[in-house]
């Protein structure tokens, strides 16, 4: 088979590449088609094709015969304002969001969310307890029309990653020469160049804050921890989603932005997690509702970029490090909600052509 993937962000190829990775495993022929140049560096270090861009993706599409597309967020009409390509056979894609209605919402900070009708299959990675508990019907804040709820499929959490046993991480642990008894703290709030200025100085103001926090933790000898800052990866065009990966694993607490691409490995490592949101908007698009299911669940520990108070952070932080009752009961809520999504969607997917 021929087939396509169009990806416009980070966390959206995180996705993808779970996916293509699998695909390509069983000799399918993978492509990716993007406008963005560090996707298309990621690509070709992740060893997938990709499709020349000199012409307008609409007509780049027009002329390619396939079995399958892959949408990658499929409302995202910008930088794409896509037709469906008659060459084709089926349209799928591959979201974890709950955009999906026909109308055209405004924002001031994002662009018009619209879901194209012309998808066969929705990949709604996540597991379907989650997905329906965020619908208005059950409590949530999302209603999806009926049009575009039967073409939904809830594989599970993509890309899920790779669990280790104590044993498999102790040798990983050696391999990054870490002793033991010392924990570890990974920062990671993705690629700033795909996030709007306002988003970026609340980061700034967050990481010197926690730094703040971490270096005082440290001065009291309180805890003997190390640091790992793996937005730095990002831009290394060397470091490879394995190698991303592997930092996870070795990973005690995870502070981190509010991606779901990452958040599906950290519950399939079971790591004690603090998310950051932005500031709870009237916004369809609001990350804290979006969230809401996990924070719920009691997964995530979370808190908002413009309001919080740095004692509780600090404490928060201490707690999710040494106290194994809060650490054991954040990774057995992660557990139960926990469902591997690759494998599914591929298998669904073969199933669409038989």
């Amino acid at each position: 088979m021929k087939i396509i993937f169009v990806v416009h962000g980070l966390g959206e190829y995180a996705q993808a590449q779970a996916v293509a990775d699998l695909l390509q495993r069983k000799k399918e022929n993978i492509f990716f088609l993007s406008k963005d140049k560090l996707i298309k560096d990621i690509v070709f270090n992740d060893n997938f094709s990709i499709i020349d861009e000199k012409d307008n993706i609409n007509n780049i599409l027009g002329k390619i015969e396939a079995d399958a597309l892959f949408l990658c967020n499929s409302h995202t009409n910008i930088p794409y304002d896509l037709v469906r390509p008659r060459k084709i056979k089926k349209i799928f894609s591959l979201d974890s969001n709950w955009l999906f209605n026909n109308k055209k919402y405004d924002s001031e900070n994002f662009h018009k969310f619209y879901t194209y009708p012309w998808i066969d299959t929705i990949y709604a990675l996540f597991p379907k307890p989650i997905f329906e508990a965020n619908l208005k019907e059950n409590g949530g804040y999302y209603e999806v029309e009926k049009y575009f709820k039967n073409r939904i499929y809830c594989p599970g959490f993509v890309p899920s990653g790779n669990s280790l046993n104590s044993s498999e991480k102790l040798i990983l642990r050696k391999k990054h020469k870490i002793n033991n008894g010392k924990k570890i703290i990974s920062l990671y709030f993705g690629d700033r160049a795909f996030h709007s200025e306002k988003y970026n100085k609340m980061v700034a103001e967050t990481m010197r804050t926690i730094s703040f926090i971490l270096n005082d933790l440290k001065n009291m000898n309180k805890i003997d921890f190390e640091i790992k800052k793996l937005d730095e990866d990002v831009p290394d065009k060397r470091k490879s989603s394995v190698h991303f990966d592997e930092e996870l694993s070795i990973t005690d607490l995870m502070i981190m932005h509010y991606g779901y691409g990452t958040l599906a490995r950290v519950f399939h490592k079971k790591i004690p997690v603090i998310c950051f949101l932005p500031p709870v908007e009237n916004d369809i698009h609001s990350n804290y509702f979006e969230l809401s299911p996990l924070i719920k669940k009691s997964a995530i520990n979370h808190f908002f970029f413009d309001k919080y108070e740095k004692t509780e952070l600090k404490d928060t932080i201490v707690n999710l490090l040494l106290n194994e009752s809060a650490i054991k009961d954040i990774r057995r809520h992660q557990e139960d909600i926990f469902e591997s999504g690759e494998e599914n969607v591929v298998r669904h997917f073969y199933q669409q052509f038989k």
